[in-house]
């Protein structure tokens, strides 16, 4: 009977050890399986050189392979357990390292080459707002702009659901007074035309007018898939809430030299409209077509632009509250022409910012503010591009804190609606990797064109807005130093 309960306890012992040796196994199998799936994804990613994933590789390899030691050929149980401790640590590092890994390179794929193959553009019927019409009593004369981007089509469009006769006008200012008139009861206008008109004539009212209907054109978009991974340039533009560019720039990118140039053009230049035969504003140029501004800016320097990158205003207010606001440094004090309003140009409905002398932390709408300003500040347009940079500059200068990285997923969450660009994946992924191994070799150099400021007609219309004729000597000169960085 004492041998027969003896018997029973060894096989108890032996059951017992291997569950251990089981244990020790599968734990050692996992945490093994997932240094492999982290340094798999690592090398997949490629953001980071390879010396430094080769690094990482090595110590997560080192950890992992002598926890399995410890744990299964030690018999001491103090190196037991250090063993232990580097699997758990292994595990950990390799669970949420994956995950981070698969974060960033979601959003690498989602933000970067996220060009659709069409545009859309958005077209009004308007009325006078005191004639109480809706979409219902549309029929008869309708006043076009000649001038409207694929007015043709827009027409034809509107035509198809109601019975209408085309009254066409070659002078936007002239068909708003008429429809103000009451000399005609509806108008076709696309949307950033509409906008255009309200930012240039105060005395026009936005509230004497509705919009009784609307609709879109998808037109197809033949996109220049660059292969140009070592030189190029990269259109910047900031597109306000009418899709108007307020913000234009050229960052041309030498991977060779490890250089960066920014070119900064005011928004107020006045230039070709490519294909149109006529000079307008560089801010209401998307209203002649999606990449009209970047195709007028390669005509202005003899350039080619190989990638592009919309930015938002409204997603750059969002940002910039995100992390909390920016500092911007003043060298003047004043107070800005523009209201802190959002998507709208009329400046009644909010108060004017006061900027002091030095360097203070402003919230988002204050930093859109002061991005937008030009008129109350020496060096107008021109000292309103340099704000512009300063402040991208102070943005990722933030995203780059302690705080946001540990909110990484919030922070990348964030950037995902800021911004839409054709710049390929890879080409991120090189510039990463390069500038990551050659961080002291990188040199940002900034330049800008200049001119005259003055009052001209513009928008293919009799009105007249504020314009900067251009400095040709200025143009010369940035484009040669454009050329001079890509040689």
């Amino acid at each position: 009977m004492e041998d027969e309960e003896k018997t029973k306890n060894r096989w108890s012992k032996r059951l017992f050890r291997h569950k251990i040796v089981r244990v020790r196994n599968i734990f050692s199998l996992i945490s093994f399986n997932l240094t492999i799936l982290i340094i798999f994804s690592l090398f997949l990613l490629n953001i980071l050189p390879n010396k430094y994933n080769i690094i990482i590789s090595i110590v997560l390899v080192i950890i992992n392979f002598l926890g399995i030691i410890l744990i299964n050929v030690h018999k001491k149980i103090p190196l037991k357990i250090l063993g232990y401790i580097l699997l758990v640590v292994s595990v950990v590092v390799s669970i949420f390292g994956s995950y981070y890994i698969l974060v960033t390179n979601d959003f690498l794929e989602k933000t970067f080459n996220r060009f659709s193959n069409v545009s859309t553009t958005n077209y009004y019927v308007v009325s006078l707002k005191s004639n109480n019409l809706t979409k219902n009593d549309i029929k008869g004369d309708v006043s076009v702009y000649t001038n409207t981007y694929n007015v043709d089509d827009a027409y034809n469009r509107l035509n198809e659901s109601f019975k209408i006769n085309k009254k066409s006008y070659d002078d936007l200012g002239l068909m708003f007074n008429d429809i103000n008139n009451n000399k005609t009861k509806f108008m076709l206008i696309e949307a950033s035309s509409y906008e255009i008109v309200f930012s240039i004539d105060k005395d026009l009212n936005k509230n004497d007018f509705d919009i009784i209907y609307e609709f879109s054109l998808v037109n197809k978009i033949n996109n220049k898939n660059s292969t140009n991974n070592e030189k190029f340039n990269i259109f910047i533009g900031g597109k306000d809430f009418a899709g108007l560019m307020d913000f234009n720039a050229i960052a041309t990118v030498n991977m060779k030299t490890h250089t960066i140039l920014l070119t900064s053009i005011p928004r107020d230049y006045y230039i070709d409209v490519p294909d149109r035969g006529i000079k307008d504003k560089l801010s209401f140029m998307p209203a002649y077509g999606f990449d009209t501004n970047k195709r007028a800016i390669e005509n202005l320097f003899g350039i080619n632009i190989d990638y592009s990158v919309y930015i938002n205003t409204s997603s750059l207010v969002n940002i910039v509250d995100y992390v909390g606001g920016i500092e911007y440094c003043s060298d003047e004090e004043f107070t800005t022409s523009h209201a802190l309003v959002l998507d709208t140009y009329d400046d009644t409905k909010g108060k004017k910012l006061y900027v002091p002398e030095g360097c203070k932390t402003y919230n988002g709408i204050e930093t859109l503010t002061i991005a937008r300003e030009r008129l109350n500040i020496t060096g107008g347009d021109s000292k309103r591009q340099m704000n512009c940079q300063k402040i991208m500059q102070a943005i990722f200068k933030k995203l780059i804190t302690p705080n946001t990285v540990l909110h990484y997923t919030e922070t990348l969450n964030e950037l995902k609606g800021i911004y839409d660009t054709d710049i390929d994946k890879k080409v991120i992924s090189n510039f990463s990797k390069d500038y990551l191994n050659n961080s002291n070799k990188w040199e940002i150099k900034t330049q800008s064109v200049s001119g005259l400021d003055g009052f001209d007609k513009v928008h293919s219309s009799e009105m007249i807005d504020w314009v900067t004729y251009p400095y040709q000597d200025t143009i010369d000169s940035c484009s040669a130093g454009i050329k001079e960085v890509l040689k």
